[in-house]
């Protein structure tokens, strides 16, 4: 019996604090374990790296960015890095974009995330007009409101070969106006801090509202999430990094729209309040336990299994997001990957 019988499974990559070289043995260990999908996403490092990497290690898992951010990127480089890491894992990409995260994009970027629903919805078009140029050779022009491209009047060297002529591109999104808009252009969607209830009340009637829009099936649109996975034989660690996750990812403006729908809009401030006082160690301790029950699963692998029936069937694909945030070290942090991938190995055999 698996412990997963309707919802497919993956598992996010400890992003921040590993050396390169970790992540391809990371992501055959996934592959290995019977995971359906693995997620880098990007802070400093680039996603299509890590996975032009992890593409060589792995011949099954598919292969998610979650995300790669659009603001920095024109829609040419992102449709080419896309098709790069597909070509080298034939064909298992799935390009998760989203503008990036407000005040990362703004400061270190001096890129604009302004009308984000357009923005997105322009970038998309974009992306998908340039696979159709790549595999027909024929030609196009947009003329957006925030993006513009076409293909060039004289072009001598021709265009590339594709592995398929489109790649999966699920979109970050939260708020309501992102679902519907991935419900009405997207193959699949992709959030953090997913709870049942705000996946069946919340979630899932948007990308449903949007795709009834498009005359699309809201079963086409694959509706995934990242669910914090806090999992060892000692309780208090796995609780300790849970704490640390759940308190950073409250902590977000956009975490804002969830929070709310929980009710646990206290607690959240309180943790506001404490990294303005204290700084990132004040994550350690500033979740509360009701924080941490509701926004992720955590503990002992009895108690974690327990805990992850409640999205089988519920949330459709499963990410299960490694605690990774400062103070958790890079030790710790590989700790807990290897501890979640074996703990729920062969979960879809």
């Amino acid at each position: 019996m698996t412990l997963f019988a309707h919802s497919r499974v993956g598992v996010s990559l400890p992003m921040l604090n590993q050396p390169y070289e970790r992540y391809p043995e990371f992501a055959a260990l996934a592959e290995d374990a019977g995971f359906d999908s693995v997620w880098d996403y990007e802070f400093y490092r680039n996603p299509f790296i890590t996975h032009a990497l992890n593409a060589r290690a792995t011949s099954r898992i598919q292969l998610g960015t979650g995300i790669a951010t659009a603001a920095p990127r024109t829609p040419y480089e992102m449709a080419n890095a896309a098709a790069d890491v597909d070509e080298l894992s034939n064909g298992r990409t799935l390009l998760g974009l989203g503008t990036g995260g407000a005040g990362w994009m703004e400061c270190f970027n001096g890129t604009e995330i302004d009308r984000p629903l357009k923005r997105i919805r322009e970038y998309v078009h974009v992306v998908r007009q340039l696979w159709r140029h790549f595999e027909t050779d024929e030609p196009f022009d947009f003329q957006g409101e925030i993006y513009r491209a076409s293909s060039p009047p004289l072009n001598p060297w021709g265009t590339r070969d594709l592995v398929r002529p489109q790649i999966p591109i699920y979109l970050a999104g939260l708020r309501p106006g992102m679902l519907r808009l991935a419900g009405e252009v997207a193959d699949g969607v992709f959030g953090f801090l997913p709870t049942p209830s705000f996946v069946q009340q919340h979630v899932l009637p948007n990308v449903a509202a949007g795709a009834a829009k498009a005359g699309r099936d809201p079963s086409d649109i694959d509706v995934t999430a990242l669910v914090i996975c806090s999992v060892s034989r000692d309780r208090d660690e796995a609780l300790r990094r849970a704490r640390i996750n759940v308190g950073n990812y409250v902590a977000y403006p956009v975490s804002s729209v969830v929070v709310e729908f929980m009710g646990l809009q206290e607690e959240r401030d309180y943790v506001l309040r404490r990294l303005l006082e204290d700084g990132p160690a004040a994550l350690a301790t500033a979740a509360s336990d009701a924080l941490l029950q509701a926004f992720s699963v955590a503990g002992t692998p009895d108690e974690v299994a327990g805990q992850l029936a409640a999205y089988d069937g519920v949330l459709p694909h499963i990410v299960l997001h490694t605690p990774y945030v400062p103070p958790i070290d890079q030790e710790s942090s590989e700790d807990a990957f290897r501890s979640m991938v074996q703990a729920f190995a062969r979960i879809n055999a």
